[in-house]
Formats: structure tokens, sequence, C-alpha cells
């Protein structure tokens, strides 16, 4: 199949699609072509790969949908003039035509080709008689002009479909969108993490109800948007917090954990900046997120004195025990080879071996206690006041 008859059988089926036969305009209009025409029946079809339809017909005459082969139509579909039949008994080319010889018993025929502005041959408007009968040319160009119309109404009408249909598709879009922008709204003020949006200008575009209540508890301020959110952070973190914007608008994620002093004392927080872009890939804002993760490094910290005091007392083990241990044993070797009966320098010696091993016991329990989480927090890093 060539690529414009895919074209054309396109066309069609987008018109096929829409309800004509209840369209006024087109009834109007088959009522005037059977009017100027001077004919009892006028109909308009569209002509599928193989198949006729009627969409619209009025008259004493009534076509049905049928086979493109056998109608009379099909002569009209490379054609752009109109074709009149006068008496079709005496063209070789219905002559013996089913709905000459049969029940419609059709003797004149004349139709004008319907196309579309993008010159694609949908159809026809034909006119239809039992009767053989004469065609003046005013009557012919008449029903030429008749066919822009048909074409035109029916145009006008698969534009209103596809606006209805886009209006439809762009409701249901905003209705998603907003659905979407309230989900993502409702996260965002439901988080417990601190988030502000901050413009290429510094402005604040946009912030959740934790990081109004950090501000508020923090420095006693109501946040604003449009404000500068320096006006909002401590001095001594003002030239690092702009240097991180700068970087986020220019495609970096930055990810930090530091020591912050955020009223109730220091504490650490995971800070983070991430650009935002639009569909076409601009970088049109940076979102700045603030969570505290303070326990987590409690934890964290407990893990690693845990991990401390198992080292030191393995070590214990595998070496301080052995000895006082070994000790304890070659003693009891000697006492037993002279029958358990150990002079007074034997039990000296196991005497002191015991003692020993009594004492690193005790310094296993000793380890197993130190608090050794306050050296934590002279960790290396800095702390900074928010």
């Amino acid at each position: 199949m060539k690529r414009s008859e895919r074209k054309r059988l396109e066309a069609v089926s987008q018109f096929e699609q829409l309800n004509l036969s209840d369209n006024k305009e087109l009834n109007d209009l088959i009522t005037l072509t059977i009017e100027i025409c001077n004919v009892p029946t006028a109909l308009i079809s569209l002509m599928g790969k193989n198949t006729q339809s009627i969409k619209c017909q009025s008259g004493v005459i009534t076509i049905e949908d049928g086979s493109l082969e056998n109608a009379f139509c099909k002569y009209l579909i490379n054609s752009k003039e109109v074709m009149v039949i006068p008496d079709t008994l005496n063209n070789e080319c219905f002559i013996n035509h089913p709905a000459v010889t049969g029940g419609h018993g059709i003797r004149f025929y004349a139709g004008a080709p319907l196309i579309t502005s993008s010159g694609f041959h949908i159809g026809s408007l034909c006119v239809l008689d039992q009767k053989p009968g004469m065609f003046s040319k005013k009557q012919k160009d008449m029903l030429g002009i008749l066919a822009l119309q048909v074409v035109s109404v029916m145009e006008l009408q698969m534009s209103l479909k596809q606006v209805a249909l886009y209006n439809a598709e762009l409701s249901i879009q905003k209705e998603k969108t907003a659905a979407s922008e309230l989900k993502l709204r409702t996260f965002f003020n439901s988080s417990s993490s601190c988030h502000t949006v901050i413009g290429r200008g510094l402005e604040i575009l946009d912030f959740n109800k934790a990081m109004a209540h950090f501000i508020k508890r923090i420095y006693n301020k109501k946040i604003e948007a449009g404000k500068n959110i320096l006006y909002y952070i401590n001095s001594s973190y003002k030239s690092e917090f702009k240097n991180y914007v700068k970087c986020a608008f220019a495609g970096k994620h930055i990810h930090k954990e530091i020591l912050i002093n955020d009223g109730k004392g220091f504490a650490w927080w995971n800070i983070s900046f991430t650009p935002v872009k639009d569909e076409e890939g601009n970088i049109i804002s940076v979102v700045n997120s603030a969570t505290n993760i303070n326990e987590q490094k409690q934890q964290v910290v407990e893990i690693i004195a845990q991990n401390e005091s198992l080292i030191n007392i393995a070590y214990i083990q595998s070496h301080e025990y052995r000895k006082p241990v070994a000790t304890i044993l070659g003693l009891m070797n000697v006492i037993k080879t002279y029958n358990y009966k150990a002079n007074k320098e034997c039990l000296l010696m196991m005497e002191k071996a015991v003692k020993e091993l009594d004492d690193k016991i005790r310094s296993v329990v000793n380890c197993t206690q130190d608090n050794i989480l306050s050296e934590y927090y002279h960790h290396k890093q800095i702390p900074f006041n928010f």
C-alpha cells in the first residue's frame, strides 16, 4: 500500500468516528442539495479501503453501507471533478450494476468528491434518481460547491472534537498535577527534616513547616518567602553556605555531616544542597535540606566504643590471661608429680599467679565500664552555629 493511500485511509478513519448523521449543518446541506439538483435523494458517503459508509442521507432511495467495489462513488476516489451519469442504462460502467438492475433501480447519478484541506479524497456528496435526468452546468458547479461546504462542516466538527479531547486531557492532567502537587506538599510539610527552596538570588522560594519551626526556635524569627536566605544564617556560616548554593547551581550535589549549635547545644546534622531542574534540564533552584542525625551518630559512637572494648578484652584474653594460667597449670603439674604434696614455695608462686589472674579479670570489667563517648565529641571537625 502506498503511503498516500495509507494517509487517506487514516483520514477516513478519523471522520468515521464522528457522529455525522446527527449534524444539523450536514443534514441542511443534504436538503439544499436535493432542492438545487432537483432530485429525490442525496447522500454523503465515506470511502474506506474496501467499504463505503453512508453517513448522511435523505430521500426516497435508502442506500446501505456496502462494498466499495459496488459503489458508484469509487470512480471519484482519484478525481477532482463532478461526475454526472444522466442515464445509467446508457453507460457501460453501470448498465449491469446491481443498484441499477436490482431493487434500487438507479437511473441517474451525479457525485462530487469530498477532498480535505490536506488533499485526501475521503468520500463523496452524490444525488440519485430512479429515472434519467438532465444536469445543467450550474447544477454541476453548485454540487461541487456544496461538496466543499460539506468538507468544511466535517473538518469543523473534527476540530471541535479534537479541542474537546484536548480540553478533557488537559483537565485530567490538571487534576493529576494538582493531586501530585498536593501529595508533594503533604510530604514536604510532614517531613521532620528542614527543607528550603532557594532561587539564584538567594531568595527563599519555598520552605516547609519544620524549617519554619527551626528558625522560630533558634532566632525567634518568622521565615518568609522572598527574603534572602542569608538573613536566617549565622554570620560565621554565611560565606560557606553561599558557596554551597553556588556550587549547587553549577550542577553539584553537596552532602555534609556537620556539628551545629541548634540552640539546645551541639548536635550532628546532615546538610545537603540539591539542584532542581526544569523539563529542559535547566537548573532553576536549589533545595537545601537539613536533618538532625545526632541520635544516629551517638549510636555509631556506642558501637565504636563497644567494638573497642571487645578488642581490648580479646587482647587481654589472648595475651595476658595466658601467662598466669600457664603458671598455675605448671605449678599444678609439679604438685601432682609430688603426689599433691606442695611445698611452701610452690604455694606462694601459685598465690601470686592467682592474684595476677584476678587483676586481669578486674581490668576486663573496668574496660567494659569505661565511658569513652565523651572522647568522640573531641572530633577534629570544628562545630559552628547554624
